[in-house]
C-alpha cells in the first residue's frame, strides 16, 4: 500500500466505537480515524487523590476521567506537569522558615530582575510598583510577590528547599521557578503539602498497608515515612494563611460553602490554561486535583481555565459528599494544632492585611507563568511608579479590580447540611478572625 492509499484510509469514515459522557462511557458512530484522534484528545483529563496527612494512607486515587478508554495514570508519581501558582506555598513557607517572613511582612509587587535570567514575572502588570502584605500575595496568587520572595531567599536555596522537603523530582535553581514554571506529578504536589495540617512533618503517600500470602501470614508491612522538614510554627502559619485564598481570594467561599471552621487550599494556573490545579486540605484530610489535556497546545480559554474555575469544583464536590457522610468521621468543626510557643505570643491586629478584592496580577488577571523564551528579556529596568496613582491609573486600577463574574466560577455546588454562617459586619484582623480571640496566660 502506498503512503497517498494510507492517506486515504486514515481520512475515511468508518463504524467505531468512542469515548461518551454517558452511562456506558462509549457511543457507536461513524467518524475518520483522523477525526478520531482529534476527538479522543480534546477530551479533558484528570487527576484526583486523597490522603490522609498525618499517617499518609492514600484514600482515593483517580488517574483520568474513564479507564476502559484512557489508561495513563494521571496521578503516577512519574506524570508531571507544570503546577503554576500551586507551587508558591513552598516558596511561601522557606521565606517564613529560613528568612523571618511573616503574614503581614510587606512585599513588592514589581518585576524582579535576576542576573542572567532576566525579569520574573516576565511582563509587567498593572500593579507595577507598588506592595502588599505576603498574606495578601498568597490569597491573590500576585505573581510579583512570589518574584519578589525568590529574590529574597535565592534560587539555588529554594531548589534545595524542594528536595529537604521531599520532592522526588529535582527542581532546577531558576528564578522562574517563584511561578511553578516547573513539572512536578500530583502524586509528588501532595506529598509536599502534608507538611502544613501535620505541623511540620512531609508524609510519603502509600497505598498498600502490607502484603499477606493465602493464610494471612505478613510478607511485607509498609509503615508511614515521616520526617521533620519544616518548624511547627511555620506549618501552623502556612495553614492559618492559606485559608485567605479559600475565604475572599482565588477561590474566594469555599470554606464557608463547606462549613468548615478551619482549611487551608491554594489554586494553580499555567500557560495558556494547559493546567489548572487545586491544592486543599483541613486538619484531618487532604485533596487535590489536576485538569488538563494530555497534549498541552490543547487547553480551555479564559476563565474556565483558571484553577478555581476547572479543579476546584471537583475537589469541592468530593469534600461536600464526604462531610454528608456522618460515618467516615470528618469533623468540620477539627482544628490545625497551634504550638504552645505561640499562645504566648502576642497576636497583633492584622485588619485588612489581606486586599478583599482581586487587585490586578492577581490569578487570572495574570495568569499562569510565562513562557520559557520571556525569561531570556533582556531589556532595561522598569523604573518604578510614584505611590501616588494619577487619574488615569485610578481608572484601570477600578476597572482591574471590578469583578465581572462569580468568583466562584461556573460550577456551583449547594452543601444542604453546612451550617449557614452569617458575614460579620466589622471585618476584624485577619489572625485574629482566624486564630480567635487571645486565651488568657
Amino acid at each position: 500500500m502506498s503512503d497517498a492509499d494510507i492517506r486515504r484510509t486514515f481520512l475515511k469514515p468508518v463504524a467505531m466505537k468512542v469515548f461518551a459522557w454517558n452511562s456506558k462511557r462509549e457511543k457507536d458512530t461513524v467518524m475518520s480515524p483522523l477525526d478520531s484522534i482529534k476527538y479522543s484528545q480534546e477530551m479533558l483529563q484528570t487527576a484526583f487523590m486523597v490522603m490522609d496527612p498525618v499517617t499518609g494512607a492514600v484514600k482515593a486515587w483517580v488517574g483520568g476521567i474513564d479507564f476502559k478508554t484512557y489508561k495513563f495514570d494521571h496521578v503516577n508519581v512519574n506524570t508531571k506537569r507544570q503546577v503554576g501558582s500551586a507551587i508558591k506555598p513552598f516558596l511561601y513557607s522557606l521565606g517564613i522558615e529560613d528568612f523571618n517572613f511573616t503574614p503581614e511582612t510587606e512585599c513588592q509587587t514589581s518585576q524582579q530582575y535576576f542576573p542572567g535570567f532576566g525579569y520574573v514575572p516576565a511582563r509587567p502588570d498593572k500593579h507595577e510598583g507598588g506592595s502588599m502584605t505576603m498574606a495578601s500575595g498568597l490569597a491573590w496568587s500576585v505573581n510579583g510577590v512570589a518574584a519578589y520572595i525568590m529574590k529574597q531567599v535565592g534560587p539555588k536555596r529554594f531548589a534545595d528547599y524542594m528536595k529537604q522537603i521531599g520532592i522526588p523530582t529535582k527542581i532546577d535553581p531558576y528564578p522562574s521557578m517563584a511561578l511553578g514554571a516547573c513539572d512536578l506529578s500530583l502524586y509528588e504536589m501532595m506529598w509536599g503539602y502534608t507538611m502544613f495540617p501535620s505541623g511540620g512533618f512531609s508524609t510519603r503517600p502509600y497505598y498498600i498497608s502490607r502484603i499477606e500470602d493465602k493464610n494471612g501470614a505478613v510478607l511485607d508491612r509498609f509503615d508511614t515515612e515521616r520526617k521533620e522538614v519544616i518548624s511547627q510554627a511555620t506549618a501552623y502559619t502556612m495553614a492559618r494563611m492559606m485559608q485567605g485564598p479559600v475565604d475572599f481570594g482565588t477561590a474566594a467561599g469555599l470554606r464557608n460553602r463547606l462549613g468548615l471552621a478551619e482549611m487551608g487550599g491554594k489554586t494553580g494556573t499555567t500557560n495558556d490554561n494547559s493546567d489548572a490545579w487545586f491544592m486543599g486540605y483541613t486538619p484531618q484530610l487532604m485533596a487535590g486535583a489536576w485538569i488538563g489535556c494530555d497534549d498541552r497546545f490543547i487547553h480551555l480559554e479564559g476563565g474556565l481555565g483558571y484553577g478555581a474555575q476547572a479543579a476546584r469544583p471537583i475537589w469541592e464536590y468530593f469534600f461536600a459528599k464526604v462531610l454528608a457522610d456522618k460515618s467516615l468521621g470528618i469533623d468540620r468543626q477539627s482544628k490545625f494544632i497551634q504550638p504552645e510557643n505561640m499562645r504566648k505570643e502576642m497576636i497583633y491586629d492584622y485588619t485588612n492585611l489581606i486586599e478583599k478584592t482581586a487587585p490586578p496580577g492577581a490569578e487570572g488577571a495574570n495568569q499562569g507563568n510565562g513562557k520559557a523564551n520571556q525569561y531570556l528579556d533582556t531589556s532595561p529596568p522598569t523604573v518604578p511608579v510614584d505611590s501616588k496613582l494619577t487619574p488615569e491609573e485610578q481608572k484601570i486600577l477600578k476597572e482591574a479590580t471590578t469583578q465581572k463574574s462569580s468568583p466562584q466560577g461556573s460550577v456551583r455546588i449547594t452543601v444542604t447540611d453546612a451550617p449557614q454562617q452569617q458575614q460579620p459586619k466589622k471585618k476584624p484582623g485577619f489572625f485574629k478572625r482566624l486564630f480567635g480571640k487571645k486565651e488568657n496566660q
